[in-house]
């Protein structure tokens, strides 16, 4: 074990006890990591190889693998975070000026169906519009065509459409001929009050958020990307993702990459959309994705533990012949569970040392 140790005879070595074992004459002296050349395992060339008798490959208790060639299903794992799709918040916005005279919705999380009642405005251009609206109907006769008559109808129903005014609203007006001074407003959609910045006796104007509808059932997981794997990454990959805080399991393939990094993370944002309800997933749960890459086909594969890696280069030992070995530098690329990819070094069939490296480039 301890090169430095040489005696003329048989005996046991004075550092760790083990015997000292025969040199054989036409084995010339191997360079060692610690060596006075100062030389180290990456200076060792992969065309000379080094003498390791069996028992001393026993001791340090060396094992090899066979370089294979296999078809590999690479996954990545990443982090991912539940989120509302976009398209399920609707934001209620006012559409004329004037004061909320009654709540009807005013709790945030407060579940509501389409077509409830939101809140009820008095909002005096709302007043102003519909008399004009039913003075527009008292006169209409008088305008031109019927073709006319039904334009200038539809430009008057229209303003109060805009002004926030349902059909059902508009139709009630024109059957009693009287205006409403306070309107309500209803829900455009089911879903969660996720958001709430109006109070009764508020005074609104248009461009005021005064709440957010979102609906339940769509929800997205987006995960965060290491930025090294973008060009493996593409849309369309399927995504396997679970969490350790609810049970269940979900699939789905990705619909989009964003095209930005995250300065701080320098990570890419993939989104994977997820029909599923809020009782089994919140907004914010933190979950695990296994992304399915492109398959590699015929990779020339060894196991990650056989691999010693510095800040220059990767490298290899090799078994060359029974009781000989050899460093080889090699280019890796994907990895895979336990598995690398061999890009250049390496071919078929050679035998890659798995265990006792390190050891075996000091025995003598």
């Amino acid at each position: 074990m301890h090169s430095q140790i040489v005696k003329d005879e048989a005996g046991t070595c004075p550092i760790c006890g083990m015997d000292l074992v025969a040199r054989d004459k036409e084995q010339q002296p191997q360079t060692s990591v610690s060596d006075k050349d100062g030389h180290d395992m990456d200076e060792m060339s992969s065309e000379k190889s080094f003498h390791v008798p069996k028992a001393q490959q026993q001791a340090i208790r060396v094992t090899t693998a066979t370089v294979t060639r296999k078809d590999l299903q690479p996954m990545l794992k990443a982090q991912a975070q539940v989120r509302w799709q976009q398209s399920a918040k609707y934001h209620v916005h006012s559409r004329a000026e004037g004061w909320v005279e009654e709540l009807y919705t005013d709790i945030e999380g407060q579940w509501i169906e389409k077509g409830e009642k939101l809140y009820r405005v008095y909002a005096p251009d709302l007043v102003v519009a519909q008399d004009d609206y039913l003075q527009l109907l008292n006169s209409i006769n008088e305008v031109g065509d019927a073709e006319s008559q039904q334009q200038f109808k539809r430009r008057g129903k229209q303003r109060l459409l805009l002004l926030g005014m349902s059909e059902q609203q508009i139709s009630l007006l024109e059957k009693t001929k009287q205006a409403s001074y306070e309107v309500d407003y209803y829900a455009p959609q089911s879903g969660y009050i996720t958001e709430l910045n109006i109070q009764q006796g508020m005074y609104v104007k248009p461009g005021l958020e005064l709440m957010t509808i979102t609906d339940d059932q769509q929800l997205w997981f987006m995960l965060d990307i290491p930025a090294r794997y973008a060009d493996q990454l593409s849309v369309g990959q399927m995504v396997h993702l679970s969490s350790d805080q609810v049970s269940g399991h979900w699939m789905n393939n990705i619909d989009y990459i964003y095209p930005q990094i995250d300065p701080q993370t320098q990570t890419l944002t993939a989104r994977v959309p997820i029909d599923s309800s809020i009782d089994s997933l919140r907004e914010g749960l933190w979950a695990t994705g296994n992304v399915e890459l492109s398959p590699v086909k015929n990779a020339l594969v060894i196991p990650v533990k056989s691999l010693i890696t510095t800040a220059q280069n990767s490298r290899v030992l090799v078994q060359v012949r029974d009781q000989a070995f050899a460093v080889k530098a090699v280019k890796t690329g994907l990895r895979v569970g336990d598995e690398v990819v061999v890009t250049s070094g390496l071919v078929d069939g050679e035998q890659v040392v798995t265990n006792g490296q390190f050891l075996l480039a000091v025995s003598p």
